[in-house]
């Protein structure tokens, strides 16, 4: 069982972190520019990283946000 199960402070932090994720996701809309979903996927990117670094396990499990 990965530490995100385990863990009450490795899951806040990274709850915090899926949060922030789903806030962007959610303000990303038709009108986007490129620009905007593409920084999205960036910062996407770096977030995973973070997710990696508390719980490689669970990171493994998270798919990647697509249009």
């Amino acid at each position: 069982m990965s530490a995100y199960h385990q863990n009450q402070g490795i899951r806040e932090s990274i709850d915090r972190i899926l949060k922030r994720n789903a806030k962007r996701q959610a303000n990303l809309g038709l009108e986007s520019t490129d620009e905007e979903k593409y920084r999205a996927v960036k910062l996407w990117t770096s977030d995973l990283m973070e997710i990696a670094k508390l719980d490689a396990e669970f990171a493994q499990t998270l798919h990647p946000q697509n249009d």
